[in-house]
């Protein structure tokens, strides 16, 4: 067996593929590679072919851009990873115990072409947003994991701190959210998602609002075998 670490400023590594299926529909093909093909594309070009299976480790923390919410479902855990600046909140005191006491709300609201996700933190006066392509391998995959258990990891870093905040979280709602709105996301993605997105930020739908409950502590890194 060996290791493998994930390198952010490596390429992609891998072509386009069949997209995902939640419950009895298939998402449209994967155009945009996800975190695994990346990191499996990395993994079988740094040992020799027929290997065997060799054991990947991507720790949270790579994953987190700041100032900005990532969604993925690397090793079949579906994910958020959250990049807090000063400019969204002075620091991380208190947040812990408010997110463990409280929660955390996600609202999964459809449009043409991509999901808006808005996340809503306790003890934080902004809303997160983020627009989710259909046809990227990281939202499918975070789709994928999250529609199958609803359970969501949560994982909150700050810039002027050097730790996660890591969380295994209920996610009561989403299935029901995600199959509401799947015949609009899974429409062509629009030319400009910043855009659209920015287009319709001013209001939250609560018919897909879909609570995170704190069940549990998250591992800070993701471990999963790759077949080289």
């Amino acid at each position: 067996m060996g290791l493998s670490v994930f390198d952010r400023t490596a390429g992609d590594g891998a072509p386009a593929r069949p997209g995902l299926r939640l419950g009895a529909r298939q998402l449209p093909p994967i155009t945009i590679p996800s975190l695994t093909d990346r990191v499996a594309a990395q993994t079988r070009a740094s040992h020799p072919k027929g290997t065997g299976p060799v054991q990947a480790v991507v720790p949270h923390n790579v994953c987190v851009e700041d100032g900005s919410v990532t969604f993925m479902g690397l090793g079949g855990r579906a994910a958020i990873v959250v990049g807090l600046t000063p400019r969204l909140r002075p620091d991380l005191y208190g947040l812990g115990e408010a997110v463990q006491d409280e929660g955390a709300l996600l609202h999964l609201d459809a449009h043409p072409g991509f999901l808006r996700a808005s996340l809503l933190l306790p003890d934080t006066e902004v809303d997160l947003d983020t627009g989710l392509r259909p046809d990227q391998g990281d939202i499918q995959e975070f789709l994928h994991a999250a529609y199958a258990s609803e359970t969501v990891e949560l994982h909150i870093q700050h810039t002027t701190h050097d730790r996660l905040l890591p969380y295994v979280c209920s996610a009561p709602g989403l299935r029901r959210a995600v199959d509401a709105g799947f015949a609009e996301f899974t429409q062509p993605p629009p030319d400009d998602l910043a855009a659209a997105v920015a287009a319709v930020n001013h209001t939250l739908n609560p018919a897909v609002r879909v609570p995170l409950h704190v069940t549990g502590k998250a591992a800070l890194a993701v471990v999963f075998d790759v077949e080289v």
